[in-house]
């Protein structure tokens, strides 16, 4: 039975205040994402500590890291439009049924993928030419990574799935729990404090390895243990080959969407990679620290999303377009002042993670090139999550393609050979831009209307 509290919070989302519901849902999201980009400022911090090399290997780690984890997103995104449309439905015990099949399909993906990425990893960094002087560390660091994929695969769909019902809370205090823990093993394990070895790239690895499984085990007793308000059995788990039908129809788009759009950033890695490691630091800190400000963006998306799935279930379309005007006006305005803050104070904040002038010089200017384009980018991520929470995969794979493999990394190739690194970053801008403006346009075009559950379910609201 499903606890009055989600029922309580069905209730804000399909007839509350937008604004303040809207509110409610993302801040747990802002709050973590915010979290998360501070542990990564910390990693950075003490990676900084060991050289710019040792900076550059989670740099050029992460697109192919992104690569793996897209194929589990994918599905998880699927797993996330039928949960919230069920969800908003009332109708719970396909939500728990859906949910149970989501936390199956990712646990038995997420090991065939790790295996792969950790075998991988030198013929992908050589491939692309990572320089001799991070190519050792990167080895190392993304191996790892790729070891502790199954944890990350499990906590992903737990988040998704909460979030989907209405509960951004619980995945917010289980991650936050692993963000700080990882925060508290970095310098211990990185540096070899007290009883630790000094491990150094190795150290930061294991550190988020050793977090995210803790976190991910604090999952699985919810889900046994009946406290998330959906009381789960072994049984809630056996495969519904149908499901997964459904899951993989929907998912695939959307996996090969996100697949594409990290490889796009793994070329667009490559790219900066030809520039050296002093290209490559400022890159992968000014990227860290524009973070900050992804969360806002981020948050209220996933938040609008919720909202948006759970009106998708009762056919609400009034409301939604509602939802996302609003949506798109909050958000603007919260990410207004910390993008102005980080352009006024670009070289202090930089000098904070590293003291390296050559470093400090081109993120200065990796931040004035870029920092236009901030208020597109929420439009972008907010048009296409309407589409994708529709299960209209396709069409977001559609416009991730066109603004990773159409826009960035074809600006960013061409204006780099006029301009150097700083045609990077420009390139890097326009492509926010254009490919904000048509996600917008695509979104109006309302073909998001068309839901997975639309024959399950039956509309209670004017359209």
């Amino acid at each position: 039975m499903m606890q009055k509290k989600h029922e309580r919070m069905r209730g804000e989302i399909l007839n509350g205040s937008i604004e303040k519901t809207l509110l409610k849902l993302a801040y747990p999201l802002v709050f973590f994402n915010l979290l998360f980009i501070i542990y990564n400022l910390t990693d950075t911090f003490w990676l900084g500590k060991l050289g710019r090399e040792a900076v550059s290997a989670p740099t050029v780690s992460f697109p192919f890291i992104w690569t793996m984890m897209s194929f589990g997103a994918g599905f998880a995104i699927a797993g996330f439009a039928f949960v919230s449309q069920y969800a908003g439905a009332g109708q719970w015990d396909k939500a728990k049924h859906n949910i149970a099949n989501l936390l199956t399909l990712m646990f038995f993906s997420s090991f065939a993928l790790g295996i792969i990425g950790f075998f991988i990893t030198p013929w992908i960094l050589r491939i692309l030419g990572v320089p001799a002087d991070a190519y050792g560390n990167a080895v190392v660091y993304l191996r790892v990574m790729f070891i502790g994929i199954p944890f990350s695969f499990e906590g992903f769909a737990f988040s998704f799935a909460l979030r989907a019902i209405g509960d951004t809370k619980t995945p917010t205090i289980i991650n936050s729990i692993a963000i700080i823990l990882n925060v508290i093993l970095d310098p211990l394990l990185i540096f070899g404090i007290g009883p630790f070895p000094r491990l150094e790239i190795l150290g930061a690895a294991l550190g988020t390895i050793i977090s995210y499984s803790i976190a991910s085990i604090l999952s699985i007793y919810l889900v046994f243990s009946g406290k998330l308000g959906i009381k789960f059995y072994l049984s809630d788990f056996k495969p519904d080959f149908g499901l997964y039908k459904k899951m993989f129809k929907i998912g695939l788009p959307a996996s090969i969407g996100q697949s594409l759009n990290a490889l796009g950033f793994v070329v667009l890695m490559g790219i900066v990679s030809q520039f050296g490691s002093v290209v490559i630091a400022a890159y992968g800190i000014g990227q860290r620290i524009i973070s900050l400000i992804f969360t806002v963006s981020d948050g209220f998306s996933m938040a609008m999303s919720t909202m948006v799935g759970q009106n998708l279930g009762v056919l609400n379309f009034k409301r939604i377009r509602k939802i996302v005007n609003k949506t798109i006006l909050i958000n603007t305005i919260f990410i207004s002042i910390p993008t102005l803050l980080i352009f006024l104070f670009r070289t202090q904040i930089i000098g904070i993670f590293i003291k390296d002038i050559l470093v400090i010089n081109e993120g200065a200017i990796f931040f004035a090139c870029f920092l236009i384009a901030m208020p597109f980018f929420g439009i972008f991520f907010i048009s296409t999550s309407v589409v994708r929470t529709a299960g209209r995969t396709k069409e977001s794979m559609v416009l991730g393609i066109i603004r990773l493999w159409g826009l960035r990394v074809s600006l960013a190739y061409f204006l780099s050979t006029l301009w150097g690194s700083t045609g990077i970053w420009i390139g890097m801008a326009m492509s926010n831009i254009i490919a904000s403006i048509l996600a917008y346009f695509w979104y109006k075009r309302e073909t998001w209307k068309e839901t997975v559950t639309k024959e399950e379910v039956m509309p209670s609201f004017q359209l």
